[in-house]
């Protein structure tokens, strides 16, 4: 902002920052040094990102608090563009001993302007709520801590609805780290687990390193050491455990019995998410091995926290590319159908499993109950999948379909599949001999359960369960379409 223009009109405390400011242009003007003064105005990360409300860097999704009726206009500016802007003029003697604006004129525009763009981005309606100048300056005033969201009127009920101070058990991992993402998104107080047996693991260091510089508290414990995950679980109100169940990333679902012994003793934690970040292992008791041991183990972890009593929701979820496994890009020359492809399945991106997760720690709807990812979107078969890509590629696949019979026959093969299902090459694969190993055995029964028998919509969500895209449809949940177009 403008010191010359701003000096005089300000309130205390940001008085004192304009009137240092005008203390050293002065010193600047006095010693005769060249300069030029950059007003940068509303620098946008810490205005756009909040629509204008203090406090929180995330648009809302339900309410938007106005400062009025939202008709004043400001200027916002990208960070990057301020630095450009800046440099730019450093040797242009048009601005030497000037002040130099900011004003991008489409970036000046009302905060009623700027809602209305997320909105119409957003494909919903905000709750609007207006603050008045009166209200807003008497909470300069006000005894209590506000969350400066200007919700003068909702203190109280703010206050009983303080968020929950929660734990991630496996944060580095490929699903942890969406959790911590989004608890700290949700403005969640976040824990993360710094295992020591973590070693000389350089990434997951750096993972945890980064997650501490964003706001996270580390909190060292192991799974070998009870007393410290005690300690550590009673820093906490909910623990959310993503330890690996799958077999490439190591099995460590019964890790979370130990878990279960620390938050008994604890006797403070009002809920506990437990690792089921996939199929509903009550869904699956007739899955054949190697499977049958993940699903056994989450049984088991089940029972445990049951039987001691802790309260515990569960997450039911499946991504795939085009549905082949052993590969994680969309084929842009063939595609390996199961059967005909028609069978149809549920399909999240990885970010929103973390936010449905931790938009449940809190809620009672979900208390002691089976909360399923199912986005409506999302529910789709191979086939339906596959025509999506091929009309964001602009081209068609040649498809081959591999049936029931020849898939399950591939786990008996003698020689390592390359696991797109091309059963039809296997002469030129049988130079290599090495038995199909447990990893790929798993995954082509897991593939086997989901595309062939249909195991992910062959239920009806029950009575004790619940549909999270039903419970929070303010989340705006990747859909299949724009999680294939980072591959274009």
């Amino acid at each position: 902002m403008d010191l010359a223009r701003m000096a005089h009109a300000v309130l205390s405390p940001f008085r004192r920052t304009l009137e240092e400011k005008m203390v050293v242009g002065k010193a600047i003007e006095d010693a005769g040094i060249p300069h030029t003064y950059i007003s940068a105005n509303c620098c946008a990360g810490y205005f756009v990102g909040g629509l204008c409300q203090p406090k929180t860097l995330l648009p809302p999704r339900d309410r938007i608090y106005l400062h009025g009726d939202g008709g004043i206009k400001a200027v916002f500016v990208y960070e990057d563009d301020v630095g450009t802007y800046t440099i730019k003029a450093a040797d242009d003697p048009r601005t030497l001993n000037k002040t130099l604006y900011l004003r991008p004129p489409e970036n000046i525009m009302s905060q009623m302007e700027m809602v209305e763009m997320w909105e119409k981005l957003m494909g919903k309606r905000l709750e609007k709520t207006s603050i008045s100048e009166e209200d807003f300056l008497a909470s300069r005033k006000s005894r209590y801590k506000i969350n400066f969201c200007f919700i003068l009127h909702r203190i109280k009920k703010e206050k009983e609805m303080e968020k929950s101070r929660v734990l991630i058990v496996g944060g580095s991992g490929y699903i942890g780290r969406r959790l911590v993402k989004a608890s700290l998104a949700l403005g969640h107080p976040t824990y993360v687990l710094q295992r020591r047996e973590i070693g000389l693991d350089i990434e997951k260091i750096e993972i945890l390193l980064n997650f501490k510089q964003q706001g996270a508290r580390l909190v060292e414990a192991s799974f070998f050491d009870h007393q410290s995950l005690v300690e550590a679980v009673k820093l906490v109100d909910v623990v959310v455990c993503a330890v690996s169940g799958v077999h490439h990333r190591g099995h460590s679902v019964l890790m979370q019995l130990k878990l279960v012994d620390a938050i008994k003793e604890a006797g403070n934690i009002k809920r506990f998410v437990p690792s089921e970040f996939g199929m509903d292992p009550a869904h699956m008791a007739s899955v054949v091995l190697p499977n049958r041991k993940t699903i056994e183990d989450k049984m088991v972890v089940r029972k445990a926290i049951v039987d001691a009593g802790i309260p515990t929701p569960t997450a039911g979820y499946f991504v795939g590319s085009l549905c082949q496994g052993k590969t994680l890009i969309p084929p842009r020359d063939r595609v390996y159908l199961h059967g005909d492809g028609g069978i149809k399945a549920v399909f999240v991106a990885e970010d929103d499993v973390g936010t449905y997760t931790i938009k449940a720690v809190d809620d009672p709807q979900t208390l002691n109950k089976t909360l399923y990812l199912r986005p409506p979107e999302n529910i789709m078969s191979q086939i339906e999948l596959v025509k999506i890509w091929e009309n964001l590629m602009g081209k068609r696949l040649e498809k081959i379909s591999i049936s029931e019979e020849e898939f399950l026959a591939s786990k008996k093969s003698t020689y390592k599949i390359n696991f797109c299902f091309v059963l039809h090459m296997t002469a030129a694969l049988r130079t290599v001999t090495s038995p199909a190993d447990e990893t790929v055995q798993a995954t082509i029964d897991l593939y086997y359960h989901i595309f062939h028998e249909g195991r992910l919509t062959n239920f009806e969500i029950g009575e004790d369960e619940e549909e999270a895209s039903n419970l929070y449809p303010e989340v705006v949940y990747t859909r299949v379409e724009d999680y294939l177009k980072r591959y274009l």
